[in-house]
């Protein structure tokens, strides 16, 4: 939801660009008051936030990742039921709106705290509600802990100061929840607590005009909303899908100036080496990094907005939306579910399962899903069934590099001797054998911990995956075939690798696998050779113990 600054000029559909060469960036910026104020790249929403102001419903639900810009839509509806019109000259919004009527607006902010035990949450919510009872010179409560008889005091209050219904806003409802998730019992007292701060919100909905709650998670409206059931959800509505984020064409179109720059920046920085990039190669290494999370069926092509920008800033393309996040999030699910890395690309199932409630993670796919590290990728309409992966390099990336050190926590600088072997490869200094015999000694060191307890060919091809993922390797694992699935295909500048694990078995039954069942096939259009990799896994040793590399036909 946010873009450049400079000197405006209306494009269709009321979006805003620059085309001057000096652009302001608001990295991290969730007021929509300041951005405006200060000139900042911004990226006109306010079509769909007019379309979701004036619906028949009054209460709704927004599901999206991190940083993808909820803070600034529940900022920028503030400032329209405020009647800050100024602040839409020359916004869809401006035009479209002729009353500009005042609300009183309540603002509920549970991002403020972090949620570790009963008490944090008791402090921030007090905090919140005293504010807005000396804002609306509300008598406080004796009993501090009510939270719905303080709410209800609040709304009654606003309504009969102004004589207009009230606005609530909520952002990061779940902030608490998913604070707690890894302790049972302090997430249902904290559950409790903020289903008790909602409660009232259905019982005093005649003095309600308006009420908008965002957050990451979806969760249950029996154990959270159960009062609240008349929420109509826009998580996957067509027409809100690009209510957040920034879509491919606005990119193409309202951020060309911003490509431009890029594209010099990194040019200029870039040429001590010979290298040099056009503005369709920084596109698609944009699209390649960025772009690739979908909110509907429509599959319109959305972009994390946090990335997009912070890029544009930093004049570079690297990894940033991750930098952000909560690697324990990533390891508590791995450590619950044991799941796989390479499991987790395309899954398919009903949309049912990948919206359910996740405040017991025992199937880590819907929280994986609704936190942005998956995201619909197809649709199959005849048997209702979704298909979810990686959005794009970002996401993929740094996932597998969370889920390596996850692994190998206990042998610290393993992957080190292992991600230099494999930039030798990429540089021909090394051959395929001699990278193989670091593959080797690489599995050598794996904790016993980790290996005594998971003896088989499917911890042994997931630690690998995420290893060469998380340096950036070119790879795909689970590849389905006509005849089945290849275990990790590794795809060099040079060469196509189709590497093929056992456990306790030989190599040439490995590589055996992979010519037998024509996995080369999968790559008859690329003009690269295709080599089988047979690596065996010996039980006792916990190690390759043979390897056999072979050329495939195609």
């Amino acid at each position: 939801m946010y873009l450049c600054g400079g000197e405006e000029h209306m494009l269709p559909y009321g979006f805003m660009t620059t085309k001057t060469r000096s652009q302001s960036y608001a990295v991290g910026e969730q007021s929509f008051l300041a951005m405006r104020k200060q000139g900042s790249v911004y990226i006109d929403k306010t079509a769909i936030v007019y379309h979701m102001v004036k619906a028949d419903a009054k209460f709704f639900f927004l599901s999206r990742p991190r940083r993808f810009g909820k803070s600034l839509l529940i900022d920028t509806l503030r400032c329209y039921f405020e009647g800050r019109k100024e602040l839409f000259d020359g916004l869809a919004l401006g035009r479209l709106e002729t009353e500009w009527k005042k609300y009183p607006v309540l603002r509920i902010n549970l991002s403020e705290g972090k949620y570790y035990e009963l008490q944090r949450l008791k402090t921030t919510v007090d905090a919140i509600l005293s504010r807005m009872e000396e804002k609306w010179n509300v008598a406080k409560t004796e009993d501090s802990s009510a939270f719905d008889v303080r709410l209800t005091k609040i709304i009654r209050a606003a309504y009969e100061q102004t004589g207009e219904q009230v606005v609530i806003l909520v952002d990061e409802y779940d902030a608490p929840m998913l604070d707690s998730m890894n302790d049972p019992e302090l997430q249902e007292q904290i559950r409790n607590r903020i289903r008790n701060l909602f409660s009232p919100l259905k019982a005093q909905a005649e003095y309600l005009r308006f009420v908008f709650l965002t957050g990451i998670s979806k969760f249950s409206q029996l154990s959270v909303f159960s009062e609240l059931n008349n929420l109509q959800e826009l998580t996957y509505d067509r027409a809100y899908e690009g209510i957040c984020g920034i879509t491919e064409e606005e990119m193409l179109t309202q951020m060309q100036p911003d490509i431009e720059l890029l594209t010099e920046k990194l040019n200029q920085a870039h040429s001590r080496w010979g290298i040099s990039y056009t503005y369709d190669d920084i596109v698609a290494k944009l699209k390649q990094w960025y772009d690739g999370y979908h909110f509907s069926d429509n599959f319109t092509d959305i972009y994390c907005p946090w990335s997009l920008i912070n890029a544009f800033a930093a004049g570079d393309i690297q990894n940033y939306w991750f930098s952000t996040g909560t690697p324990s999030f990533l390891a508590n699910i791995m450590r619950n579910c044991k799941v796989q890395l390479p499991e987790l690309e395309g899954v398919q199932a009903s949309l049912v399962r990948f919206s359910a409630p996740t405040e017991r993670i025992t199937d880590p796919i819907p929280a994986l899903f609704q936190s942005g590290y998956l995201t619909l990728k197809g649709y199959n309409p005849f048997i209702g069934e979704w298909t979810l992966g990686f959005p794009n390099e970002e996401v993929r990336e740094g996932f597998a590099r969370c889920l390596y050190y996850y692994y190998m926590e206990a042998y610290p600088g393993s992957g080190d001797t292992l991600g230099r072997a494999y930039k030798r490869l990429l540089l021909k200094d090394i051959t395929i054998n001699d990278f193989i015999e670091t593959v080797r000694r690489w599995y050598a060191g794996i904790p016993y911990s980790i290996t005594d307890k998971n003896q088989n060919e499917q911890l042994y091809q997931a630690v690998l995956y995420a290893a060469l993922m998380a340096f950036g390797a070119d790879v795909q694992a689970e590849d389905m075939t006509s005849d089945g699935r290849m275990d990790i295909a590794m795809k060099l500048p040079d060469a196509i690798y189709i590497i093929e694990l056992k456990y306790g078995k030989t190599a040439e039954e490995a590589t055996s696998q992979v010519l037998t069942k024509d996995y080369a096939v999968r790559f008859a259009a690329d003009a690269r050779p295709v080599y089988a990799i047979g690596l065996n896994i010996s039980q006792d040793r916990r190690t390759i113990d043979q390897w056999q590399v072979v050329e495939c036909k195609k």
